[in-house]
């Protein structure tokens, strides 16, 4: 089944952020991992406010630019086809035909870079784009070699290096910001939940703080009725009488995960946010006990019973 870090990432958004406030109670008789994760909280509050890491959307910037330069390359493959059917000397012809044949390797070059991107392949995609930049130059070199002038797509053709050069530049600036930040992470325990949560604070800076717990709240509640939906599928296609008994567990504990994860939102509305924090803490401790049913561990709730809700209510 799917892991619990979907719902995790997000819950520990809002603890970060009720707690970079100081609007939770301080915690007594911490345990090791509770001191580990808060530690990890603090890396994550640092690097989500490093101004050194920029908060721009460097990889839709590059696909934006990578768009338009496929636009233009297509345009000037257009542009070719017409002067060929206008064409009636040899050099002329033979001119066109190649640069018909380096545009058209140079476009469905940057449609390979974006499926690079889009798969993380940074590398790739850079070296992508770098041959499509040099598919552009052989057309202007054949026509400098076998008519001695100038292309007619020279300027069209300028536009379409300058596309290209802005989708590498934000590739480039995309590899710092992500290098910044991994290096940031690796010192914390869950590498990935640090990478994770630290990139929804850098695309949400603008929601303030009581915004950001209220989408990741939200947020939480989607990924865990997507994983309680995934484990009903499972239910019902699963024979396996030891995996059906864990499973129907994990069921209830994620029901359970998702029923205070909703009663999380009222308090969080009305800043009682001890109280949305108690909440948000007993979800993950529920879902945590699904994960500890699969490895082998006790399926014993968490630590947060009623009894301590409703202490932390009061308090």
């Amino acid at each position: 089944m799917g892991s619990l870090h979907g719902l995790l990432s997000f819950c520990f958004v809002l603890v970060l952020v009720l707690s970079s406030n100081h609007l939770t109670a301080k915690a007594h008789n911490k345990s090791t991992n509770q001191i580990k994760v808060e530690a990890d909280f603090k890396i994550i509050a640092e690097l989500a406010g490093n101004n050194s890491i920029p908060n721009a959307d460097f990889k839709g910037l590059a696909k934006l630019a990578l768009t338009k330069a496929i636009s233009n390359g297509n345009g000037i493959c257009q542009r070719v086809n017409s002067l060929l059917l206008k064409s009636s000397d040899m050099y002329t012809t033979r001119s066109l035909t190649g640069c018909s044949t380096n545009y058209k390797d140079a476009v469905g070059l940057i449609n390979k870079s974006l499926a690079a991107l889009d798969a993380k392949k940074y590398g790739d995609a850079k070296t992508c784009i770098t041959d499509a930049l040099a598919n552009s130059t052989k057309c202007e070199d054949r026509f400098e070699e076998l008519l001695q002038r100038n292309s007619p797509f020279t300027f069209m053709k300028a536009k379409f290096g300058l596309l290209c050069l802005t989708g590498l530049k934000h590739i480039n600036l995309l590899v710092q910001k992500e290098r910044l930040i991994t290096e940031g992470c690796s010192q914390t325990l869950d590498k990935e939940l640090c990478i994770s949560t630290v990139g929804f604070f850098q695309e949400n800076k603008g929601l303030g703080l009581h915004g950001l717990a209220k989408l990741a709240v939200e947020k939480a509640l989607q990924d865990g009725t997507r994983i309680h939906n995934h484990i009903s599928v499972l239910l019902k296609t699963t024979s396996d009488k030891c995996v059906l008994k864990k499973l129907k567990s994990c069921s209830a504990f994620y029901l359970t995960a998702i029923g205070k994860i909703k009663a999380s939102l009222p308090a969080l509305d009305c800043n009682r946010y001890g109280d949305a924090s108690t909440w948000v803490g007993a979800a993950i401790g529920s879902a945590e006990t699904c994960e500890g049913v699969f490895a082998g561990k006790s399926n014993k709730i968490s630590p947060l019973t009623p009894m301590k809700i409703e202490f932390s209510k009061q308090e």
